[in-house]
């Protein structure tokens, strides 16, 4: 049973960070989309939310999957 859930896990973390990297990038898109339609202000809002989103990806997929504690 331990491994069922440790499997679970696992399927579930990935699946989390395929999702978050997905959406990062769709709200960077959306940023650039807004730059575009001279919405500056929210374009920039956008891509800087982006980008620290995509640092605490980036964190989280060396903490779970590269650099295991």
């Amino acid at each position: 049973m331990a491994e069922l859930f440790e499997v679970l896990y696992w399927v579930a973390m990935v699946g989390m960070t395929v999702v978050l990297a997905g959406i990062t990038v769709l709200v960077c898109a959306l940023g650039f989309k807004f730059i575009k339609d001279r919405r500056r202000v929210l374009g920039t809002g956008c891509i800087a939310f982006s980008l620290g989103a995509a640092a605490l990806v980036v964190f989280m997929i060396n903490f779970k999957f590269i650099i295991p504690a």
